[in-house]
């Protein structure tokens, strides 16, 4: 938009056939306006009518953002500073003139957050109350919704007319009366208790009448949310009873949305355990006295039960994969090794039950099948995403003459493999033991503090990050616990490295700018090899959290390309299982309390050097090659049954 000499005047907007533009528009919102400024734009360039076309450039410009009222002056601030003075002259000068409320409170917003304007704030506060009734739809409220907000949180930062904006928040709610059929009273209602504004008595009674009428749909986060509503209206009215009874019935709305989850064809136990873990910490969160909380304890526990036997059927449904195997014998051995035990101890052996990859065997599992069928090592596999995307390919081929494109092929299979390794760990030997546990003990975030606060993997003030997601995990809510667990290991690598190999945590630019280092520069340190052996290595690096060829969690929960049923998946279980052996490992280690005859040991050599460490890795190491002799006399025989 380059400078007019002489500059823009209120004559050029009367004549620039700004109004044509607003009144063809079906919709009277600035983004609608926006791509329709930009087309009269063109026409206007084409005529070359140079002082319209600027006008109307202008125009397109300012209203080609969309409104986010909660940091409105910021971003507005940001997304309009290359509006110069000479612009912004001219807007103020047609402020008064524009008659459409939309267009005018924009531009009235624009002149207060860059030039705090106070006569252009009072009249961005009436003109978006205008705008809002003529773009109020119950049905597409959000425009009408974001123009109230932004009214109100304006008009109670200027001390202007706020009792205006909040009569029309209450009109627009008596016109709805809870009926509306989405979100609208929901957030106004909510707009008001941010204030403490409304008749609290009033608002419970239509956020339950709404809430009703939402159950009645079956649509049960709407409901839930206007139960949360009525909640905090029984609060601010100090009526204890009603709090609590609300509070039950928001907390019942994921028992029914997990009821419903059973009633898909075919039903669906993964998501239903998901909405009863939910349940269950929604029962548990009811604040009150003990006696005011009975009800609510007695149905966490209920529904626990409920939650411990949809895990236990949703086994089923995350083995589908495996079912050529038979690993009931597995999940036996598995819930035998927890069963019957105190919870620390059953938490500390669920730790040891199987162990992290064997890069070794692998190594040699790739290699073999390389060379017994060849035919499919020929050309480069290439790994997709669920929506067709080329994720990583495979560098060259295992057979290659090139060393280093062979190693590099040999790696990418490697970690496809062992994906499989993974899962199959999960189902078999982490669920059955988890749902063991589960069944036994009733699980709080502070029975794991004693484990996570005597871990040497846990730095000093990350106990509690490490409890809840350990917690989550363990009674199954996989999306807590992943978001949680996968930082919190970067910067436990981070601090191992500073603490004990004196490696600086993070790098100074020349700016003088210090980045804390992330798992693609530390876990490729050449001392990371004195604090985790091979195997562990492996999984922290090529399974868990930097290599694309592998589960690569880490980078695609950070981007948001993980979905719903993936964080329902055995890797988010196996993540969380070796996330718990990380941080007994080191304990177990010290204490040396693990009875070496005990089948399920396999240390698999992490933190080298801790005390007492070499003395027991070579019994570990003994045990190992027995437990190698078995595998592959194992193996001898089934080959030979086969070729019978």
């Amino acid at each position: 938009m380059p400078s007019l000499n002489p500059p823009l005047t209120k004559d050029d907007f009367i004549n620039s056939r700004w109004q044509d533009v607003v009144n063809s528009s079906e919709r009277r919102d600035c983004l609608t306006y926006d791509s329709a400024f930009w087309k009269k734009a063109q026409e206007a360039k084409e005529a070359e009518s140079v002082r319209e076309q600027a006008v109307l450039e202008i125009l397109a410009a300012v209203t080609s953002a969309a409104i986010k009222p909660e940091s409105t002056e910021e971003f507005f601030a940001e997304v309009f500073q290359n509006l110069t003075d000479e612009h912004l002259d001219f807007l103020a000068e047609i402020a008064s003139e524009i008659s459409d409320p939309e267009l005018q409170a924009r531009v009235a917003d624009i002149l207060w957050v860059r030039r705090h304007d106070y006569r252009m704030a009072q009249l961005a506060v009436t003109a978006y109350l205008q705008s809002a009734i003529g773009l109020e739809d119950p049905e597409k409220w959000t425009c009408c919704f974001d123009r109230i907000e932004r009214a109100l949180r304006l008009a109670r930062k200027i001390n202007y007319k706020a009792d205006t904006i909040i009569s029309h928040i209450e009109a627009v709610l008596d016109r709805c009366n809870g009926e509306d059929p989405l979100w609208l009273s929901a957030k106004l209602m909510e707009l008001l208790q941010e204030y403490r504004l409304g008749a609290p008595t009033k608002y419970a009674a239509l956020a339950g009448k709404a809430a009703t009428l939402a159950q009645a749909a079956r649509d049960w986060r709407r409901a839930r949310t206007y139960w949360k509503i009525k909640v905090i209206w029984h609060l601010l009215e100090k009526d204890r009873e009603s709090e609590l009874a609300a509070s039950m019935l928001a907390a019942e709305t994921y028992v029914k949305e997990a009821e419903d989850a059973l009633k898909e064809n075919p039903p669906s136990y993964l998501r239903a355990s998901h909405f009863m873990q939910q349940a269950v910490e929604a029962f548990r969160s009811i604040r009150g006295t003990k006696e005011e909380t009975t009800a609510a304890k007695s149905r966490s526990e209920e529904v626990h039960k409920l939650l411990l036997q949809y895990q236990e059927k949703s086994r089923k449904e995350l083995i589908a994969s495996s079912h050529k195997f038979d690993i009931s014998e597995m999940v036996e051995q598995a819930r035998t090794q927890v069963r019957g035990k105190n919870f620390q101890d059953a938490l500390f052996a669920l730790s040891l039950l199987g162990s992290p990859t064997n890069v070794s065997q692998l190594r040699q599992q790739v290699q073999r099948q390389a060379h017994e069928f060849i035919g499919s090592h020929l050309l480069p596999v290439v790994m997709m995403n669920e929506m067709g995307k080329v994720i990583a390919c495979q560098p060259g081929s295992v057979l290659s003459s090139d060393p280093d494109e062979a190693e590099a092929a040999t790696r990418f299979e490697m970690n496809q493999n062992a994906i499989y390794y993974q899962t199959l760990q999960a189902q078999a030997y982490v669920e059955p033991a988890r749902y063991q546990i589960n069944l036994e003990h009733s699980v709080r975030i502070n029975d794991l503090l004693p484990i996570v606060s005597n871990s040497p993997f846990v730095p000093p003030e990350r106990e509690y990050l490490f409890a809840k997601g350990l917690y989550a995990g363990l009674t199954g809510d996989f999306f807590t616990s992943t978001h949680i667990l996968i930082p919190q290991i970067e910067n436990s690598v981070r601090y191992l490295l500073w603490r004990r190999q004196d490696v600086l945590p993070s790098g100074l630019d020349d700016k003088g700018i210090q980045n804390e280092h992330n798992l693609n520069t530390t876990l490729y340190r050449s001392e990371i090899t004195s604090i985790f052996d091979e195997d562990t290595l492996f999984d922290l690096k090529s399974l868990l959290l930097v290599e694309h060829s592998g589960s690569n969690l880490r980078n695609r929960m950070a981007h948001g390309l993980i979905n719903d049923g993936e964080f329902l998946s055995s890797l988010m279980s196996y993540l969380w299982w070796f996330t718990l052996r990380l941080c007994c490992l080191p304990i177990l280690i010290h204490q040396h309390k693990v009875e070496q005859s005990d089948p399920w040991v396999k240390f698999a050599g992490m933190f080298k050097d801790d005390p007492l460490f070499d003395e027991f890795v070579e019994d570990m190491a003994a045990y190992r090659r027995e437990l190698d002799a078995e595998v592959a006399a194992n193996e001898v025989t089934s080959e030979e049954s086969q070729s019978e």
